[in-house]
Parts: C-alpha cells; structure tokens; sequence
C-alpha cells in the first residue's frame, strides 16, 4: 500500500510530452499531486502559484534553458528554497558541476529510471522537511512561538515596501506587560513565561492571520497592521488591550489580573515614513501610555 504524499506537490517541467506523462504517472502512482508544464517561461509562474515541495526540471529546453529557469528560481525569494531535481541526458562532469553551482539539489540521467527517480525524490523531499523544520525555528521565538524580533523588522521592512507601491496604510503597535517583574519577583520566573505564552496565545487569537506578531524582546510585542485605516488599527489593538484585561490568569493557583500597554504608530500613502521611524513612534506612544497610568492605548 502506498503511503499518501498528498501535501507533497510536485512541478515537473520539461517540453518532452512523453517525459510529462511518463513522470506524471510515476509520480501521481506514488501519491503525489503533479503539476506539469512544457513552457520554460512558465516555470517560476507556475512554482508561484502552486508552492510545490519540489521541482524536476529539465535541463535543455528550447526558449529558456534548464540553468537559466534554476537561476531564476534561485534569485525569486518564493522559489528560492524549493529543492530542483535537475532531469538531463548531459552527465559529463562539467554540466553536472553548472548545474549543483546553480543551487541544483540533485539530478537523475535520461533515460529515465523509475527506481532511481523515486528514490532521489524521497530524499529530496525529507531534505526539504528537515530544511522546513530548522526555518521554521529559527523564524520563531521558542517560548512564546511568535516571531522573533529578527524576522519581525525582516516583515516589517516587506510590508511597508508593498505598502508604498500599492499606496496603502501600514501601522505599527507596540505592546507591554504591565508590571511584569512583579510577577517573576511574586511568583517567579516560570510563571512568568507562562503569562508571555498566554499573552501570545491571545494576541494571535484576536488578531487577523494577515497581521504579524512577534516578541520585540523582554515581554515586549510588535504587531504589524497592513492594509487598514489608523482608526481599524486602533479598534484592533483597543480589542487586544481589552482581550488581556477580561482574561482570567491563573498562577500557581491564584487568579491573576494582567494588563497591557500599547503604542500605535502609522505610515500613510500620503505622510510615509520608514520602518525606523515606525518603530520609534510606536515606542514613543508606548511610554506616553505607560506614563498615563498603563493600561491603556495611545496612538
């Protein structure tokens, strides 16, 4: 019996009909969703649009050769970690040199073997698991499971830049814990970790999943609002602010009241202003709300 790779999509591009069919069949036999194209200038379109876990690419096409679509996909930050099996009947050293040096992860010899093609397809795909899971650790902060403070400004600075070309709102909330040493003082450090994993769980929960949030640092936040005016910015944090609030903490037994501070800061089409200058205004509403009384959101 088969094991399911369903969630396992493959593009396979080659203009041979007979090489479509024959790695088609194989491939769908073994579980697979194929996607196939004969048109090299299609190959980063299509990779787009599907997301697949791998490609099988061949190397001499007429219209863009096989390098020149691997070069492509490589320079693409969409593409640029899906793995490319290289599918050629050029096996001299030299052509297999171009092709590892142009980011190529393997490459099957026409004609083509059907054991062979299944295995380095396997070994592939587990590289590109493996690969998934080391990413996807160092994108997120191992307590609280947000995005780290990297990758946030990494978001940030790719948000406003779509943002500018399509003319749009992008606003930028920064949020604290209120008194948050007096919890780790109280009741010490470990329950303190689990007011960051519990904040962070409500964060993701109230917000839309377009909205990045990660931990700024500490048991500071930063949430990305793209798309949406400074007022729908304010009612989305203003519901965060209240989420905390209304939210029954429990610590070593004991209910527990934690409150947030937020500040809000805005790039609008017409007063646009940089990621640092974002930030720096988002922080400086935040201490304006700390000096208020926290507790409350400003900006």
């Amino acid at each position: 019996m088969k094991t399911s790779h369903k969630n396992n999509r493959i593009l396979v591009i080659d203009d041979s009909e007979v090489n479509l069919k024959l790695l088609n069949v194989l491939l769908a036999k073994e579980g697979f969703t194929v996607f196939v194209t004969g048109d090299s200038l299609q190959a980063v379109p299509m990779a787009i649009e599907h997301e697949p876990q791998l490609i099988l690419l061949d190397v001499m096409m007429p219209g863009l050769n096989g390098l020149e679509v691997l070069r492509q996909l490589k320079q693409n930050g969409v593409t640029s970690t899906i793995p490319v099996i290289m599918v050629t009947a050029k096996t001299q050293g030299e052509d297999v040199r171009a092709a590892l040096e142009a980011g190529a992860f393997d490459y099957v010899k026409k004609p083509l073997d059907h054991v062979e093609i299944v295995a380095r397809v396997h070994s592939a795909l587990r590289h590109k698991r493996h690969h998934d899971v080391l990413l996807e650790m160092a994108m997120h902060d191992s307590l609280t499971g947000l995005y780290n403070h990297k990758l946030l400004i990494e978001l940030l600075e790719r948000e406003m830049a779509t943002s500018r070309r399509k003319s749009q709102p992008v606003s930028f909330c920064m949020a604290d814990i209120d008194h948050f040493k007096r919890f780790n003082d109280r009741y010490g450090h470990q329950a303190g970790d689990t007011i960051l994993q519990e904040v962070s769980r409500l964060f993701t929960q109230g917000l839309r999943k377009s909205d990045p949030v990660g931990r700024y640092g500490g048991e500071e936040f930063g949430i990305i609002l793209s798309g949406c005016t400074p007022e729908k910015a304010q009612s989305l944090c203003e519901r965060l602010r209240r989420s905390i609030e209304e939210h029954h903490f429990q610590l070593q037994g004991q209910e527990v009241r934690v409150t947030i501070s937020l500040g809000l800061a805005h790039s609008l089409p017409e007063n646009s202003i940089g990621e640092v200058d974002l930030i720096r205004l988002a922080d400086e509403a935040l201490y304006r709300a700390k000096d208020l009384g926290r507790n409350c959101l400003v900006g």
